[in-house]
């Protein structure tokens, strides 16, 4: 039977997290407030403006949310006013970029965000690290996944909070997440390459049997995991970070979309969603954190 463990890490993840009372009380209901409609992508874009690739990945900095789409292509908006701000292919990403999380390390003084963190999710458990402006970016670093443990592509995200980075990945047939320290720039090989391996990881956990994985983000002590295609079924599932504990997922089938990227901005988890052969049409939809 394989043992469980359930790291010390991501206790300290959720400093302060006790505050918000006992996690078996919690429903997913209760955790997340009514979800609103917060842009459609499309009705801020240029008219002559062309999207390639599927909305996938997407990560939030101060008032900005970047919207990454499959092979590279990232769309800027502005969450205050709602507006857009600008477009480019990010340099090296070539894969699918199914997820996106801003880290804390910046690439020298003159950066203007910290590092933003690209899943490849193209079979070679890849994350493509960033040096990102308002207009362009430039691929500073590539994380790998050496561990011959786990099936399939692997998602990653980062929790800048606490410097660790996780993998998403399947062992055996359930989804699992592994924590591991966050590379560093300095840690990079002469090929700008850092290398994780089973032996790295300072803690694991399970996710539980989550089908067609989508993206992932840590908030406190909830971890946020969108899943499904609109062909069969989407839900949002929502794991403790503390207890390991399964919360009901929330299902989006009737949306109609598919859920992507999860990003979190002042108590509010957004959720940006892919609408089916309309690569403009990304729709994105917020919920509060209770």
């Amino acid at each position: 039977m394989k043992r469980i463990f359930i790291s010390a890490v991501f206790s300290l993840l959720a400093i302060g997290a006790s505050a918000q009372g006992d996690s078996s009380q919690k429903s997913g209901e209760k955790i997340l407030g009514e979800m609103e409609q917060f842009v459609n992508v499309a009705d801020i874009l240029p008219d002559d403006m062309s999207v390639e690739g599927t909305t996938q990945g997407f990560a939030i900095h101060g008032r900005y949310g970047f919207s990454v789409h499959d092979r590279g292509q990232c769309v800027i908006i502005d969450l205050k006013r709602r507006s857009f701000v600008g477009t480019f292919v990010m340099e090296g990403n070539t894969g699918h970029c199914n997820n996106a999380s801003f880290g804390v390390e910046r690439y020298d003084k003159s950066s203007q965000f910290p590092l933003l963190y690209v899943t490849e999710c193209r079979g070679e458990r890849a994350c493509y690290v960033n040096d990102v402006s308002l207009t362009g970016s430039r691929l500073v670093q590539t994380i790998y996944y050496d561990g011959e443990e786990i099936t399939g592509p692997a998602d990653w995200f980062v929790d800048a909070r606490s410097k660790r980075i996780f993998l998403y990945c399947t062992i055996g047939n359930l989804r699992w997440i592994k924590a591991f320290r966050l590379p560093k720039l300095a840690d990079s090989d002469s090929r700008g390459e850092v290398h994780l391996r089973p032996e790295d990881s300072i803690g694991s956990l399970p996710a539980g049997d989550i089908s067609i994985p989508q993206g992932s983000h840590l908030y406190s002590r909830y971890i946020f995991l969108p899943a499904g295609v609109p062909s069969r079924s989407t839900a949002l599932h929502i794991t403790d970070a503390l207890t390991g504990e399964h919360y009901p997922t929330l299902d989006l089938t009737p949306m109609g979309l598919e859920p992507e990227g999860v990003a979190t901005r002042r108590g509010w988890l957004y959720v940006s969603f892919h609408t089916p052969r309309d690569n403009r049409a990304n729709v994105i939809y917020r919920m509060k954190v209770n």
